[in-house]
């Protein structure tokens, strides 16, 4: 089983809905938790079915700010036992292992953050949860140690010290792992750009004792400024297979000047006297060889240009080629 939390920083756009699409085709997690959704339950209703999730459970945003999402699939049984806006509390069952999930967004506004803290405290008290594996995921919105950010103006040891303090007083080291460090940035010129490792999976020990071959891996960025991170179980439990890639109908094909000729010799392959599915079957045929010759590098092209664009965003540190990631990003 896999495991993806993520800041998605808004997905009410075609292409943050696209990226969605490509992370979940990617790496199908079995259970996939989202913050700073900015979508309402009535806009998402839909998703799990497009997604192939069998599950989910939405906390609407309020107005455009905040927004959670919580998905998993069969066989996975999940039970939500309470909800706010910075979190989502729920108990995963799967055969005779039960433990406990919670999905975290900490408070964006530093004045308000010692309410997130308080929260997390709340959760690890619950008695009739005190027995339960637990494990806590998400946008802490906090770094927990100076070396957890890079650029800027350093910080006090006593903005990290509340964080500290409620993940020690609650048992939940973090789960570490792979990949780039910091998790989140702020996208700007190298003279302002700052980096930050704000999201984070912590588990108490009986957690990491029934999984103990997990593991973390920090992944590229997609479309948000945050980077999703999973959670690999190693196959402990195994997501349903997929199916075979199709290929589906384009709408820039009708822009291509011989697109109709293409359409209407496939429509008239055969005699009069053919079936209504046969015209089809001879469209269909003909584009796809037609897709195949005009577009069949497009698929390699934009996985290498997504390939130099990760590489740049995590190895240009700096950002000296922002003309060059614009580029690519467009």
């Amino acid at each position: 089983m896999s495991f993806i939390t993520w800041n998605a920083r808004g997905l009410g756009n075609q292409r943050a809905f696209r990226e969605l699409k490509r992370l979940v085709a990617e790496k199908r997690p079995s259970i996939l938790f989202i913050c700073e959704t900015k979508m309402r339950d009535f806009q998402c209703s839909w998703w799990k079915h497009v997604l192939g999730f069998s599950g989910m459970f939405v906390v609407n945003c309020d107005g455009r700010r905040g927004g959670l999402m919580l998905f998993w699939k069969e066989p996975l049984c999940v039970t939500i036992h309470s909800y706010t806006s910075g979190h989502i509390d729920s108990i995963i069952h799967h055969g005779n292992k039960k433990w406990r999930f919670n999905g975290f967004y900490g408070n964006p506004e530093t004045q308000n953050r010692h309410l997130s803290w308080a929260l997390l405290r709340r959760l690890s008290c619950m008695p009739e949860f005190k027995e339960y594996p637990w494990l806590v995921g998400g946008d802490f919105n906090k770094i927990c140690f100076d070396r957890e950010k890079l650029g800027g103006n350093p910080r006090p040891l006593s903005y990290t010290r509340a964080f500290r303090e409620v993940l020690n007083a609650c048992s939940l080291p973090d789960l570490h792992g792979t990949g780039e460090y910091f998790t989140w940035v702020n996208r700007r010129s190298s003279d302002d750009i700052i980096f930050e490792r704000l999201d984070r999976l912590v588990a108490t020990l009986g957690w990491r004792l029934l999984y103990p071959a997990d593991r973390v891996c920090s992944l590229e960025f997609y479309h948000s400024d945050h980077r999703p991170l999973l959670l690999d179980l190693r196959g402990q439990l195994q997501s349903a297979p997929q199916p075979n890639h199709l290929v589906r109908f384009e709408q820039h094909w009708v822009t291509e000047t011989d697109f109709k000729d293409v359409v209407r010799m496939g429509w008239n392959k055969s005699d009069q006297a053919v079936t209504f599915p046969d015209r089809i079957k001879g469209c269909k045929e003909n584009l796809r060889k037609w897709v195949g010759n005009r577009f069949g590098k497009l698929p390699k092209q934009i996985q290498g240009k997504r390939k130099n664009l990760n590489y740049l965003r995590t190895h240009d540190r700096w950002h000296t080629s922002v003309a060059r990631i614009s580029e690519l990003e467009r």
